[in-house]
């Protein structure tokens, strides 16, 4: 109600009201994969039904997960990190393929630091602690934990799973209620990650040898969304045979041949795109087979608390379980409070410089140093340094140090950045190719640890919902 109220007023004095018209049903459905039982590197097919409105917001995947081999493992950090690749088409079009989905999943979800309370159902935000309770009786039981790492800790079997935030498409569309009927049949795939970028492996002992056989097994895949339906016919009637159009991100990755740091990072990967939003350097490990998980005391006796650390107890004193905890003090190199695989982890310790230029243009004044890199990647994920509020990176990040030997990129913004809406406004290459270059430059002569180079492109894309269910990506 706007006429009795001046519009000079702030929007608080209005007397606004939105009624639906018609009646709404919402009901949630699930979705079983066309394999319930998956194992590393196999695909899951989920396809979403035709003729409803689903909910993108509500989209969550679940599944088990049995730890198999010879040694104990535990998951890493992040439901997601389960996910090697993820594809989506609609109508037999391919709208978008994420390959390391999960490396990808790792390095956003790290900046955000979602609190671990709301992923208690399944989300894996905390891998520390495996939590137990009796059998229930005449009265209540008790609620025991145990740090993870332990020797003691046993191959676990049936472990909830659920993902329930997603990169790509399915979290970052901008009209978030798909009508399946204009778009036709939805498949989502998922490639089920190598067992060494999932599995790490407990404090058994600092010799143990992990192998191909160390692995894990996945049932009971089923998709849980919200599918809407209105009594009313005016939103059917909106929308049939109208060039619908949906916003988009999608990533691409590049992997580059391993370089020693002496020798510094400088790899160019080539993108034609109508939006590139952002770019993103970092380097990862080399890896074949699980190793120990990242964390304080994997690599000690693991026979009590006193040997491991988890979440809490290694926030509680970082400069007590710095590292690790072997008995061979030369081991100790590697843990703190990172809890995940050394796949997931993002090396770019001993960082000096880092540069982006495109097309043989630099795109900064001059290299970066490290502290300067830290803020650009503030700057890009939104001007976060402005932000006062709590949220802020995983909580391993206790310093800068902490940040570029786990969790280290350097990310490039190129886009005009707005966080109410889906704006596109990216570096265009549409037509031609634009060559993406990257130089990272590390101390130390002697500095021969082999890494795995990293370039990301963020991008926006448009997907065309047409007559006829005609698909297009723009």
């Amino acid at each position: 109600m706007y006429n009795e109220i001046a519009s000079s007023y702030p929007a608080t004095f209005f007397y606004n009201l939105a009624k639906l018209q018609g009646s709404l049903s919402k009901n949630l459905i699930k979705i079983t994969s066309d394999n319930v039982n998956a194992s590393p590197s196999t695909i899951s097919n989920i396809r979403l039904p035709i003729g409803a409105l689903i909910n993108m917001d509500a989209t969550a995947l679940y599944f088990k997960v049995d730890i198999l081999g010879t040694n104990v493992t535990i998951p890493a950090r992040y439901a997601s990190t389960f996910i090697k690749r993820m594809s989506l088409s609609i109508n037999n079009t391919s709208v978008a393929i994420i390959n390391d989905y999960n490396l990808l999943y790792n390095i956003y979800a790290d900046c955000t630091n979602k609190d671990y309370t709301k992923g208690v159902g399944g989300e894996f935000l905390d891998n520390s602690i495996i939590w137990t309770e009796a059998v229930g009786a005449s009265d209540q039981t008790a609620i025991t934990g145990a740090s993870a790492l332990l020797a003691s800790t046993t191959k676990q079997t049936s472990m909830q799973f659920c993902i329930n935030n997603w990169i790509g498409v399915l979290g970052s569309a901008s009209t978030r209620i798909w009508n399946t009927a204009s778009m036709g049949e939805i498949v989502l795939s998922v490639e089920w990650a190598p067992n060494f970028e999932v599995l790490g492996g407990t404090a058994e002992s600092s010799s143990t040898t992990y192998t191909a056989a160390d692995t894990y097994s996945v049932s009971d895949i089923y998709l849980q969304t919200e599918a809407l339906s209105f009594s009313d016919d005016m939103y059917y009637n909106s929308v049939m045979d109208k060039d619908l159009k949906i916003g988009f991100n999608d990533y691409v990755v590049t992997r580059f041949a391993q370089v020693q740091k002496k020798n510094s990072i400088n790899v160019s990967t080539y993108i034609s795109a109508g939006s590139i939003d952002h770019v993103l350097g970092t380097a990862v490990l080399p890896q074949s087979v699980p190793k120990p998980m990242v964390a304080y005391g994997s690599l000690g006796t693991g026979a009590g608390e006193a040997n491991v650390a988890n979440r809490f107890k290694y926030l509680s004193d970082p400069v007590t379980y710095d590292s690790n905890a072997s008995s061979t003090s030369s081991e100790n190199i590697y843990g703190d409070g990172f809890y995940s695989t050394l796949a997931m982890q993002r090396c770019l310790q001993h960082l000096e410089t880092s540069q982006f230029s495109i097309n043989n243009k630099a795109l900064n004044y001059s290299p970066l140093n490290k502290y300067e890199v830290f803020q650009n990647n503030l700057n890009a994920l939104g001007y976060e340094g402005v932000d006062a509020s709590a949220n802020g990176m995983h909580s391993g990040v206790v310093s800068l140090l902490h940040f570029y030997k786990y969790y280290g990129f350097c990310m490039q913004s190129l886009e005009l950045i707005d966080k109410d809406q889906f704006y596109i406004s990216g570096l265009s290459s549409a037509g031609s190719s634009c060559a993406i270059n990257w130089v990272a430059t590390f101390s130390g002569a002697s500095n021969t640890l082999a890494v795995v180079p990293v370039i990301v492109a963020k991008l926006s894309k448009v997907l065309h919902v047409g007559k006829g269910r005609e698909i297009s990506i723009e």
